[in-house]
């Protein structure tokens, strides 16, 4: 899985699910910053090669949202869509990710809401099917004896 790939499918999911949110940024925006707004942040957890061939990796997908009014409702109900748009799964590219630990809280009058995604990969050099001879023509005798 690309960390890039990943921030790329959320960004359009909250552009196809939330069109009214005309702002969604990647990085923090100091001047000029409209309300309402979506910040999008990936925070890797684990990155680990399980087998020679094999990489795991779970990421924290977090989507800070700032509202206009700051209002515990516009928190409740963001949340809520946030919940809908996020379900069981998550399309990235050409996979499906499940979604776990999702979890919303309000912090400096910003809705945090987060969940973990996870994915195995096939890990191979680039030349890994070109060193290796392939096995060639296999002839079976199927015929049985006596």
């Amino acid at each position: 899985m690309r960390l890039s790939e990943l921030f790329d499918a959320v960004l359009l999911k909250l552009k196809n699910d939330f069109p009214a949110v005309k702002n969604r940024y990647g990085e923090e925006v100091k001047q000029g910053m409209e309300f309402p707004a979506f910040f999008v942040y990936l925070l890797p957890i684990v990155d680990s090669n399980e087998t020679e061939h094999r990489r795991y990796q779970r990421v924290t997908v977090k989507i800070v949202c700032m509202t206009e009014k700051h209002t515990n409702e516009e928190y409740r109900n963001m949340t809520d869509a946030l919940n809908d748009a996020f379900k069981l799964n998550f399309p990235v590219g050409e996979r499906v990710l499940s979604i776990f630990d999702k979890t919303a809280q309000t912090i400096d009058d910003a809705l945090h809401f987060s969940f973990d995604v996870s994915a195995y990969s096939l890990v191979f050099e680039d030349d890994y099917f070109t060193q290796y001879d392939m096995m060639g023509e296999l002839h079976i005798n199927l015929e049985k004896e006596g």
